[in-house]
């Protein structure tokens, strides 16, 4: 992983501490640190899945028998109708969290409410809440 790409990571965490105390506040999961700001990539090969609500969770679900992007992450609904996948750019750190027994969700940020959905990705121990 390139030393920017983390760094950049590390900041969205720190930038989402807020956001994570905002989700706190209203019911939202407690065990989640805030990893990083995203977007669901590929909305369009699932155009029968219904946009999610704000401050919606969303299951994040690893693709590793995708050849050409060995570390995709599928984003799901909690009913299990997939919208898309996180963007490559978003999934190398985060995958090899997910392959070495973290827990990862999402939360959906407000957006334009068309082809991109933005998200707040956030990383829990395995052991910290059952799904």
């Amino acid at each position: 992983m390139e030393r920017r790409s983390f760094l950049a990571g590390a900041g969205g965490a720190l930038a989402s501490l807020p956001l994570a105390a905002a989700a706190m506040a209203a019911g939202e999961p407690k065990a989640g640190i805030g990893l990083l700001r995203s977007y669901v990539a590929n909305r369009d090969q699932f155009p029968q899945a219904r946009l999610p609500e704000v401050n919606e969770i969303l299951r994040l679900r690893r693709r590793p028998d995708r050849s050409f992007d060995p570390t995709s992450i599928a984003v799901e609904k909690r009913d299990g109708s997939q919208l898309g996948y996180l963007p490559p750019a978003s999934t190398g750190m985060l995958a090899a969290l997910l392959d070495n027994g973290f827990n990862a969700y999402a939360v959906t940020l407000g957006g334009d409410g068309h082809s991109e959905v933005p998200l707040q990705v956030y990383l829990e121990k395995a052991s910290d809440r059952t799904a």
